[in-house]
């Protein structure tokens, strides 16, 4: 394994995705609706529509993100399709800035992202830049450790008809069509529509996802100076539920079981599955888009949002009380529950920029949100009731969340020097709160107010000593406020109503970049935090990692990237190596008895949980002739901890997968724009889990062996 690892330092590069000569590791700044490409100081890498196009045959944005510098992936089914998230230097994904045409993808409460709502978005994504580190200000939660930025292709100026089809292992099936009007009322307005259709088993029993989503894109450009531009997506998703995990003891005799919605006997057996344990969601993202330009280099965007989500997941549950659930009865009894969440999402970006001022580039903008998500619960069945058609509401509250922010950054040159600064001010009030008749026995819940007012300065500087050759170095200090299930979960907060901390990152990066024949980019981070939020490796009963203060905290490490033609157009080297060391200083723990009295446990310095000291990819792609090319893709990913407290039972092993991708664009019948693609995923049919929680015992997510996906895409 240590050779392997020599492998990918001795050929690290940039990103396994495909012809490398298209993957910028560039510095950019992201403004909400546009991006401003730039020379900042921060350190990011940019995937473009091309790169993301050619392994998108129907698995989720963070599995097509898989190989970038210091990411890792898991997917609950095994298979890149359903539920699945990102890390990214081992921050877990709601401590990710996730924004869509600069609008935040973040969820107000649990600011996680949940892709299975947005099925087939990388066929409506132009690019997706990564910022690692704090990154510049943008709208939305603070980065506290990676932005994500994903802009969606701008309307097609020429008429098309485009359909991208796909089948694989555990009956993977993707159809897309897309198609668009061109030019059309006098040049000034372009339309684009788009459709699709997912379902997969999944590699875990039952984990099948079912999925399909439709949107819209159109573009009215009333003059030279003035255009608008509106954009709709709809998901809605089916999935069965695969969030239990696996035992250690039962993964050794089937990797693929999936304890959801089983039935069991009085002696524990299994002698049933309730078929509807699933979940059912649905999202629609509105993006109403104003571009201005008022002349001598002023410009601005103004987003209008709105984004209306709702669904619920159901429960087989065995044995309950049912007066928990506000049922008049005093006997346990088996019941079908479900828990609904219905939320609206609105709010505006203002962004402000001139690039025209001399030495000086100037960039401002403003952003307010609310979002209002109501929480509610019913029983829809019970074993041997009399009323079969039972709907018993036995719970319900309701979340408002308040975010307004403004910020100012600036860019001036001085010489061989350019001066990078960024200040942020983020407002946050957060609520939540029982209605009426709302409580519940079985819903613990206790009613929450509180609010923040953050500061966020950033600064850095670009040395250029040649137009090849440049030195960065970025400090950024960001704040986050603890989500709803920091509070919820908590027994501070639950039994003595103590708040969580909000955390603070104070974020160093020094790094040097050289452009040419050989592109190499080499950064050193040092990230300290005070009061970050780690996961325990316990789980909530949706399934999210419970999380605690864990006073100070710090991650540091070195990401190097390069590519190399060997044969220019023909043979190219490329892959990202990571080492970095993720440490609590001087962890504590506070533990309950069963009387809830407080003791506290000190573990000393430990590693944080899901952090893994190695990750890298390393790729080699051939292009025997113009129409064919051959992608070797290989990953690997360190050991981390499934808790903070390094539990020698707690441990995901390191693992190394390769990947092969194979593609040919023939021109039949003088068809210029077909191509067939072949993706072999885990060609060693390597056995490894992703990720994992801890109660009590270990828990596993496996992911799937070796497993095949093959598809055609035409344009006309």
């Amino acid at each position: 394994m240590k050779s392997r690892i020599f492998l990918c330092a001795v050929f690290s590069g940039i990103l396994a995705f495909g012809q490398v000569d298209e993957i910028q590791d560039s510095t950019t700044i992201e403004l909400e609706g546009a991006e401003i490409i730039q020379r900042l100081p921060v350190t990011s890498e940019k995937i473009s529509q091309k790169q993301i196009q050619k392994r998108n045959l129907g698995q989720d944005i963070p599995t097509l993100l898989g190989n970038a510098t210091s990411v890792v992936t898991t997917s609950d089914a095994g298979a890149g399709i359903g539920y699945s998230s990102v890390r990214i230097r081992g921050i877990a994904q709601d401590h990710i800035n996730i924004t869509l045409n600069g609008v935040t993808m973040n969820d107000g409460e649990s600011q996680g992202v949940f892709w299975v709502n947005m099925p087939d978005l990388a066929s409506s994504t132009n690019s997706i830049t990564i910022q690692r580190g704090v990154g510049t200000s943008t709208s939305g939660t603070g980065a506290f450790g990676a932005i994500i930025n994903i802009d969606t292709s701008e309307p097609s100026r020429n008429a098309f008809l485009e359909s991208a089809n796909s089948w694989g292992s555990f009956n993977t099936q993707k159809y897309s069509l897309q198609g668009g009007t061109g030019k059309i009322l006098n040049g000034k307005l372009r339309i684009d529509l788009n459709a699709s259709l997912i379902k997969s088993d999944g590699y875990i029993d039952r984990a099948a996802s079912d999925l399909y989503s439709y949107g819209m894109n159109a573009k009215y450009n009333l003059n030279e100076n003035t255009s608008f531009r509106y954009w709709t997506f709809f998901g809605k998703e089916k999935t069965y539920q695969a969030w239990n995990g696996i035992d250690a003891e039962t993964m050794k005799t089937n990797r693929t079981f999936n304890s959801s919605g089983a039935i069991y006997d009085a002696d524990g057996n299994i002698v049933d599955y309730y078929n509807n344990e699933t979940d059912n969601y649905q999202q629609h993202h509105n993006h109403f888009i104003w571009e201005q330009h008022y002349g001598n280099g002023w410009n601005s965007n103004a987003t209008l949002y709105y984004m209306r989500g709702k669904g619920y997941y159901e429960n087989y549950k065995q044995g309950e009380t049912l007066s928990d659930f506000g049922i008049e009865s005093e006997i346990d009894s088996d019941l079908v529950r479900q828990k609904h969440l219905d939320n609206h999402f609105y709010g505006l970006n203002f962004n402000l920029e001139n690039q025209q001022l001399g030495n000086l580039k100037l960039f401002t903008g403003v952003s307010a949100s609310q979002f209002v998500n109501d929480h509610f619960g019913k029983v829809i069945w019970v074993k041997d009731f009399e009323n079969q058609n039972t709907n018993f509401e036995f719970y319900r509250n309701e979340t408002t969340k308040n975010d307004v922010s403004a910020y100012a950054k600036a860019l001036y040159k001085v010489n061989n020097f350019e001066f990078f600064g960024d200040l942020q001010y983020r407002f946050v009030d957060y609520k939540a709160e029982l209605v009426p008749g709302g409580e519940s026995g079985e819903e613990d819940f206790r009613p929450l107010y509180d609010n923040f007012n953050f500061i966020n300065p950033k600064a850095g500087f670009n040395y250029f000593a040649s137009k090849q050759d440049v030195l960065y170095f970025f400090y950024g200090m960001t704040h986050r406020e603890p989500k709803r299930s920091d509070y919820m979960d908590n027994p501070d907060f639950t039994v003595q109503g103590i708040h969580p901390n909000p955390e603070k990152l104070h974020d160093f990066e020094l790094g040097y970049k050289k452009s040419g024949r050989l592109n190499l980019t080499a950064n050193a981070f040092y990230m300290y935090y005070i009061n970050q939020l780690v996961a325990t490796g316990e789980l909530n009963d949706v399934g999210e990692y419970m999380r605690k203060n864990a006073g100070e905290s710090y991650r540091a490490g070195i990401e190097l990237s390069a590519n190399y033609g060997l044969i220019p157009q023909k043979l190219s080297i490329f892959g990202n190596l990571t080492w970095s060391k993720n440490k609590i200083l001087n962890h504590q723990e506070i533990e309950y008895d069963e009387d809830w009295n407080p003791s506290i446990v000190d573990y000393g310095t430990t590693n944080i949980s899901f952090s893994p000291d190695w990750i890298g990819s390393l790729g080699v792609e051939f292009a025997p002739i113009k129409s064919l090319s051959l992608n070797v893709i290989n990953k690997f990913v360190g050991e981390q901890f499934l808790t903070n407290t390094e539990l020698e039972d707690g441990k995901l092993e390191s693992y190394f997968l390769t990947d092969v991708l194979i593609r040919y664009a023939p021109n039949w019948f003088n068809v210029k724009n077909l191509e067939f693609s072949l993706l072999i995923n885990n060609v060693f049919d390597v056995e490894y889990e992703s990720n994992g929680f801890y109660y009590e015992g270990p828990y596993y997510y496996p992911q799937a062996g070796i497993n095949v996906l093959g598809g055609f895409r035409i344009r006309l």
